[in-house]
Parts: structure tokens; C-alpha cells; sequence
């Protein structure tokens, strides 16, 4: 385990959870309906931890395990921002974005997505989710404030 990285649990069934989460401060969008987050990834500790560095925005959040997990989510919810890990058993964060990209939906197809790894060849996974159509990339481990504002870049706040 990496200095900084949480370790990943056990592993659970999988299951999509909605979870409204309240705005702590920051950006707020007090009387908007809230924006919905799909977290992909295989690791629930980080998903929990995105939710909680995501609060100070009133998000709501879906959860998937698997990136072939995110795809049935997406097509079936309506999804405003999609956060993706890279390394996952199956298909990979890229592979995921490109279908996402590809999703014969253009809403879902136009949706942000944020992906992250804690690979150590950055530039190759840079490379894979640029080629894949991401609007981010992030190196975990993540700090809030780095979260926040690349979130804050890509999703605009809605509007009242």
C-alpha cells in the first residue's frame, strides 16, 4: 500500500446505491435540483471518500463497482458528472469513457467525466483517457481542493 492510499475492502455484491448528500459549503446550489455523480470505481473506501471531499457541492450520488456496472447506471439514470478510477478487474477507465463517449444518448455521450489513477506510468493512462475522450485526469491519491476545482472546471453549476 502507497503512502496516502486507502486500502481497498473486501469485496462486496454489487449493488448501485443513490445517496443524496447535504452541501457543507463552497459552491452551493441552493434550490437547484441537484446534480447527479456517478462514482466508478472498485474500491467503496474511495468512493466514500470522493462523496465526502464532493459534499461541499449538493450532489447526489450513484455508485458502481465495475466500469461494466457504470455503463448499466449511466444509460439508465440520468448522470451529470462521471468519476472513474483507471485499474479496475474488467474493462478499464478508457475503455469505459470511449463506450460512454460513443453511448448513442448525446446527453450521456456530452457528460463530463473525471478519471483517476494511482498508476505509476501517468502519462500512458493520461494518453489512454485523452485518446477515450475524458475532460479530466486526476493522480490519486486526490486532495480535495484538487478534486473541487477540477470538478468546478468541468461541471457548471446548475441553474436555478
Amino acid at each position: 500500500m502507497k503512502a496516502g492510499t486507502l486500502p481497498s475492502p473486501e469485496p462486496v455484491p454489487n449493488r448501485t446505491t443513490t445517496d443524496p448528500a447535504r452541501p457543507l459549503g463552497g459552491r452551493t446550489t441552493a434550490g437547484a435540483v441537484p446534480q447527479r455523480v456517478l462514482l466508478v470505481d472498485d474500491s467503496r473506501s474511495i468512493r466514500t471518500l470522493l462523496k465526502i471531499y464532493l459534499m461541499a457541492r449538493n450532489f447526489e450520488f450513484l455508485e458502481a463497482e465495475s466500469a461494466e456496472e457504470g455503463l448499466k447506471v449511466a444509460e439508465a439514470e440520468t448522470i451529470d458528472l462521471i468519476l472513474t478510477d483507471f485499474h479496475m478487474d474488467g474493462m478499464n477507465g478508457a475503455d469505459f469513457a470511449a463506450q460512454i463517449r460513443a453511448n448513442a444518448n448525446p446527453k450521456l455521450a456530452k457528460v463530463p467525466i473525471l478519471m483517476m489513477t494511482g498508476d505509476p506510468n501517468v502519462a500512458e493512462v493520461r494518453a489512454l483517457g485523452q485518446k477515450a475522450g475524458i475532460s479530466a485526469f486526476v493522480r490519486k491519491p486526490v486532495s480535495c481542493a484538487q478534486l473541487m476545482t477540477l470538478v468546478d472546471t468541468i461541471l457548471p453549476l446548475p441553474r436555478k
